[in-house]
């Protein structure tokens, strides 16, 4: 799961979204995270990692992966998850409320309103995150190609992953379908996490 999907598998309050974002960018045991942020937060930085293990486990996931050419199978979970945000905001209105630009706005808001919670190396990406819209950006095929593009920009192994749409553009349909699969899987088990006994999950049409 990349951004979009651990910030919408949070809780509703602020702590449990700051800590799911962070998830990717806080190392340590909990209790050497919470000497520097309030406990709230790192429960939410433990939910993400759980979920990130659930995700990895998954028979939809790791079918998901084969769909990729051999070259990039290497680094098929990182493209996988970008490839899911991409689905999950084209089809955010059948499993959440509201509409995903409602929910990006909140969440941009989020960060403007606890800077003291976004850490030292997650808050200093904020502002280019704001301006790029990388939430948003997930949902084009453009934005698609260029946060591949920036993923692999990080090191020259990594260039692989830059021709990561060729493959969802030739299996665009299976890799849609192993998300459906997935995702509401996915969003009971974070449901559990966060002590929610029911989920109603939309009948898809």
């Amino acid at each position: 799961m990349n951004f979009l999907a651990h910030l919408a598998l949070a809780g509703p309050d602020d702590a449990s979204r700051i800590g799911n974002i962070l998830g990717d960018f806080e190392k340590g045991t909990p209790d050497s995270i919470r000497a520097r942020l309030p406990a709230p937060i790192v429960d939410g930085i433990m939910m993400h990692r759980r979920i990130d293990r659930f995700t990895d486990d998954h028979p939809a996931f790791l079918q998901t992966k084969l769909l990729l050419a051999p070259e990039r199978r290497r680094f098929a979970g990182i493209i996988v998850d970008i490839f899911f945000d991409h689905f999950l905001n084209e089809h955010w209105e059948r499993f959440h409320p509201g509409t995903v630009t409602d929910f990006i706005e909140e969440i941009y808001q989020l960060f403007e309103r606890r800077p003291e919670w976004l850490g030292k190396q997650f808050g200093p990406l904020v502002p280019l995150l704001r301006a790029e819209n990388w939430l948003a950006s997930y949902g084009s095929l453009e934005g698609l190609n260029l946060t591949l593009g920036r993923v692999a920009s990080r090191s020259h192994r990594f260039d692989p992953i830059r021709n990561g749409v060729l493959d969802l553009a030739e299996q665009r349909e299976e890799f849609e379908k192993h998300f459906l699969s997935f995702y509401p899987e996915v969003r009971r088990y974070a449901a559990s996490l966060l002590g929610k006994k029911t989920l109603q999950t939309p009948a898809f049409p």
